[in-house]
């Protein structure tokens, strides 16, 4: 019984050296054989801390100025979330797990901040899908790192989202049921 099971490996494993033999061979003659080593860099799709800035998290000092313009709330929710209910004033940068923000996503919330005279900008944006059981995903944190990434000051997450804000007082504006 040893035996039979010792040969049945064997001829599996001479099984394996002939194709892979025979499939090195067929590469390598090929003239659009796969290269057995790459010369292009890999590209990582999944945003990598880079620097060592840390966002802070947000506590009531950092919303209490939401009435004048020194406060710029950005909400990381998707887009269908933030449209059925957002912080007045706020934009939204829905944050990618996989992507980050873009380029464009960053050069918006530095012209807002620019326009507004913000000195302050609240990131928040815990978000579960409407009927998945699954733990709420926190967006706040990694998009306030990649702004303060951006060299944006006064960047801080706010963790708990929008209902933590509606818990300190600060205005939401909800879609209509009619529309």
């Amino acid at each position: 019984m040893i035996k039979t099971a010792v040969v049945s490996a064997l001829q599996a494993a001479g099984f394996v050296v002939i194709a892979a033999g025979v499939a090195i061979g067929t590469n390598a003659i090929r003239s659009d054989g796969i290269p057995l080593v790459t010369d292009i860099e890999y590209e990582i799709f999944a945003p990598c801390k880079d620097s060592e800035a840390e966002s802070e998290a947000a506590d009531a000092s950092d919303l209490a100025d939401g009435a004048d313009e020194s406060v710029l709330y950005v909400d990381a929710r998707p887009a269908e979330a933030f449209e059925a209910e957002h912080v007045d004033g706020s934009i939204n940068i829905p944050y990618s797990v996989l992507f980050g923000a873009t380029a464009e996503d960053i050069a918006a919330v530095k012209r807002e901040i620019a326009a507004r005279g913000a000195k302050k900008v609240v990131v928040f944006g815990t978000y579960a899908e409407p009927e998945s059981t699954e733990q709420a995903v926190d967006l706040a944190e990694p998009l306030a790192q990649q702004l303060i990434e951006a060299e944006i000051a006064g960047v801080k997450h706010l963790e708990g989202g929008i209902e933590e804000l509606k818990k300190s007082g600060v205005q939401t504006v909800k879609k209509s049921g009619g529309s």
